[in-house]
């Protein structure tokens, strides 16, 4: 304690030189004393011979004291500019919670801009905005900051816009801005904190880690920033406090969290998914955003986990809400173009998907989930093309590549289909580095190392995704696939019957896929691909 209270008071002395500097008043106090020792030094001369009395100089010493005070003090309060003499921006009231360099309990402002991808291949850059998500996700719980949001930072080009003016644009004191540099399992990340005002670094710091590091050095960013801007040594010490409610969190916290358990795929991630969109948009109900998101959820779910109506009928609802709110936002017209594609209406889902791509052409799950829409229909050429689109939307992504695969083999197109098992194997191996307990990189990746030869490592990930998550439908069906091209046909079977047990209909899709081939005369087989409800049809297995 005694160690961190001096670093604490080396800090504070710090920010108080810093900004002596910055208003001048070093350069004010140095120009005065130097001006008035050579007035001293002219009126000890002149005085005597002018027969001045003697208290004229000790009148002068004590004017010179004052008006030190005073320079001092203008010098603080007050900036000379162009436009003549006006008191320091960083002083007025209404800039309130944008500017502020005083002690602790102030609030301070610092926008975090996505981070720049350095790694060799620059294949990295969603893996970046992630990281620099994080860091505003942990940073916006700090009581001392003001940190604006994701959707507004995010929006930014930082190479095309002078920092200068994004601050202002933001109404911040500071801005956040690094890169990140990914090689092999290094990971190199650099921060600096940029003074809006001025335009210089006030701050910057590099962090050479292992790949699996990140999010210590996440923690460790955000803390280095606390220390800098509030004067603290510990995030605890500055957390907000928040009730069993969660009252004081905001929408776009409940929906950030709600796009984390998104992507996971699992049964229990898409309830936690369903449950922050929900939160969101009970916070704010005209966020066509959390209506989006809360859309895709269900979504997922319907698809992935339980085929219900239910989740259906709920993810039209959401993505009819969010369109209404938000007609030409494009993940609007993507979450109404899953929720499209889910009813069975194909047609009406390119339409809504195609609109999203032409609003934002580089919108990911728009060109995910509209390559899906053509799979679905047969249409493989078309599905494969997007596939390719969305790798190139994400190109750290491991799951396109490893769908697009199957598309590959099934066409005849084996350079290409080798080709994507190499990109989606690799990928999903620097993925696991980060997040070793994700079961859908190990379940698709073993797909993709059976059909490059691995088997024994296509085997090892089979069994850990299912280690993983053993109720989950995708593990089972995925693994279930596995087995099978490998020619375990008793295994295959096994699992197959674990994934139809849960519920979910794979009905026309164990009919037609492929990789279920070498199970079709199995008598077993036969018993497990019965129609077991005829409402309707649809693909889970590799979506």
């Amino acid at each position: 304690m005694p160690f961190r209270g001096l670093i604490v008071v080396e800090l504070k002395i710090t920010r108080l030189l810093n900004e002596l500097m910055r208003r001048k008043v070093v350069r004010v106090a140095i120009g005065y004393a130097v001006v008035m020792w050579l007035f001293l030094q002219i009126a000890e001369v002149t005085f005597e011979p002018l027969r001045l009395p003697d208290w004229a100089l000790t009148l002068v010493v004590v004017l010179a004291i004052i008006g030190f005070a005073v320079a001092v003090v203008l010098a603080w309060a007050l900036e000379v500019t162009p436009e003549g003499i006006r008191r320091d921006p960083q002083d007025r009231p209404d800039e309130g919670s944008s500017a502020s360099a005083g002690s602790d309990g102030e609030l301070h402002s610092v926008a975090v801009l996505p981070f720049a991808d350095k790694s060799p291949d620059h294949d990295q850059s969603s893996f970046c905005e992630g990281i620099a998500e994080e860091i505003l996700n942990a940073l916006s719980k700090i009581q001392c900051l003001s940190v604006p949001s994701r959707t507004a930072s995010f929006r930014f080009d930082i190479e095309n816009r002078d920092i200068r003016e994004i601050g202002r644009a933001l109404n911040v004191e500071t801005i956040l801005e690094g890169s990140v540099r990914m090689d092999g399992d290094r990971l190199r990340i650099t921060a600096q904190l940029i003074s809006v005002r001025s335009g210089y670094h006030i701050w910057a710091k590099a962090y050479d880690r292992k790949a699996v590091d990140v999010f210590a050095i996440q923690e460790e960013i955000a803390q280095d920033i606390l220390c800098h801007l509030c004067g603290s040594m510990n995030l605890e010490d500055w957390f907000m406090s928040m009730d069993a409610s969660g009252e004081t969190l905001s929408a776009h916290e409940f929906c950030a969290q709600g796009r984390h358990y998104l992507k996971l795929r699992t049964g229990p991630s898409l309830g936690f998914a369903i449950d922050m969109f929900s939160k969101a948009v009970a916070l704010e109900p005209a966020m066509s955003l959390a209506w989006a998101g809360l859309a895709e959820a269900h979504t997922c779910m319907y698809l992935y986990q339980e085929d219900s109506h239910e989740h259906g009928d709920l993810a039209m609802e959401a993505a009819e809400k969010a369109v209404a709110l938000e007609y030409d936002a494009p993940a609007s017209r993507c979450a109404m173009g899953m929720a499209l594609m889910i009813a069975g209406r194909y047609a009406d889902a390119a339409v809504e998907f195609r609109t999203a791509l032409a609003l934002n052409p580089r919108l990911f799950s728009a060109s995910y989930y509209y390559a899906r829409c053509c799979q679905l229909q047969g249409k493989l050429e078309e599905a494969a093309r997007l596939y390719e689109s969305a790798i190139q939307m994400r190109p750290h992504d491991y799951q396109a590549p490893l769908l697009v695969l199957s598309l590959y083999r099934r066409l005849g197109m084996y350079d290409k289909a080798c080709a994507a098992a190499h990109r989606g194997t690799q990928l999903a191996e620097r993925y696991l580095l980060i997040y070793p307990d994700d079961a859908r990189a190990l379940y698709l990746g073993c797909l993709g190392f059976l059909h490059l030869g691995e088997v024994d490592k296509g085997r090892d990930w089979a069994r850990r995704a299912v280690a993983l998550h053993p109720d989950d439908v995708l593990a089972q069906y995925n693994v279930a696939c596995f087995y099978a091209q490998a020619g375990d046909i008793d295994r295959a079977i096994e699992h197959l019957s674990k994934a139809a047990i849960s519920g979910t209909e794979f009905t026309d899709w164990i009919n037609n896929d492929p990789d279920l081939d070498p199970l079709r005369d199995d008598q077993r087989f036969k018993e497990i691909s019965e129609p077991h409800d005829c409402r309707r049809s649809h693909s889970v297995a590799a979506a």
